[in-house]
């Protein structure tokens, strides 16, 4: 609870600082024909130079900090579980066997620094859920560590088995940027530090003889989370891939090395 009260004062520290210069922009960039669309409060860094000396901005100069609420860096993709480096999961983890699994991200508030026209560093918050559908008809019990499992009726016919984990995520991003291209557009690639705290876990199901049913736990999913991550793309449209470095599950002896990798494109570089 302390480190959650700690993060989320930080991640209020970001807006108050990033919005002590704030404005409200809602734009389309014509200028170097980019599609950028956003909606933000606060000091938005250029994409452009000339927008600088058109806008008359006296920060023009490097170094210079902007920030802000925003809405950006939306991710979306799979969640592919790796167990011992192997995606074949062993026997102590086929309760999470899974026919599909997905990323959805994206920050809401941003605080950075540009150093020049092609280098920048920003710190950013927001969330991130990961969802497996299972395959197999297991109920993940509540208040337990380490993390159980007990197997459902299968005569309840159950058509959806969901586990979702919920996070507040911080990332602390390094970004790289070509000259302005054809078009003004241009090539970028970002890596850093993704971090997060867990704020909940879900488990739905869903079946004939129940229905909908819902529960919510933190199912021993790690209380922080942090690994590496690397985005590349053009324009304002990119890939991503995230791989988080601590186990899926805490104090679970038996999931030791049972770890998340994310991949899947960027809308909003």
């Amino acid at each position: 609870m302390k480190l959650k009260f700690l993060l989320a004062s930080f991640a209020s520290l970001i807006l108050g600082i990033s919005m002590s210069s704030a404005q409200i922009v809602y734009k389309k960039e014509k200028r170097g024909e980019s599609n950028n669309v956003s909606i933000s409060i606060g000091k938005q860094d250029s994409e452009n130079e000339d927008e600088q000396e058109d806008d008359g901005d006296a920060d023009s100069k490097y170094p210079r900090a902007y920030g802000g609420i925003t809405f950006t860096r939306l991710d979306w993709g799979f969640s592919r579980l790796s167990d011992d480096g192997s995606f074949t999961l062993s026997e102590d983890n086929k309760f999470m066997s899974y026919k599909k699994s997905s990323n959805f991200g994206f920050d809401i508030a941003q605080f950075g620094v540009r150093f020049n026209d092609n280098f920048k560093m920003y710190l950013s918050a927001g969330f991130e859920w990961n969802y497996w559908r299972l395959k197999n008809d297991v109920l993940l019990l509540q208040d337990q560590s380490p993390i159980d499992y007990e197997d459902l009726n299968p005569d309840a016919k159950y058509s959806k088995n969901v586990i979702t984990s919920t996070y507040l995520r911080v990332p602390l991003s390094f970004e790289l940027r070509t000259r302005q291209l054809r078009g003004g557009n241009r090539v970028k690639l970002a890596f850093g530090a993704m971090t997060g705290v867990l704020l909940k876990g879900t488990q739905r199901l869903k079946s004939d003889e129940f229905g909908k049913q819902k529960y919510k736990d933190n199912y021993n999913f790690q209380t922080f989370q942090y690994g590496p991550f690397v985005r590349i793309g053009y324009d304002n449209f990119g890939l991503f891939t995230k791989y988080y470095m601590n186990d899926l599950f805490e104090k679970s002896p038996n999931q030791e090395g049972l770890r998340n990798l994310a991949f899947g494109i960027t809308l909003g570089f």
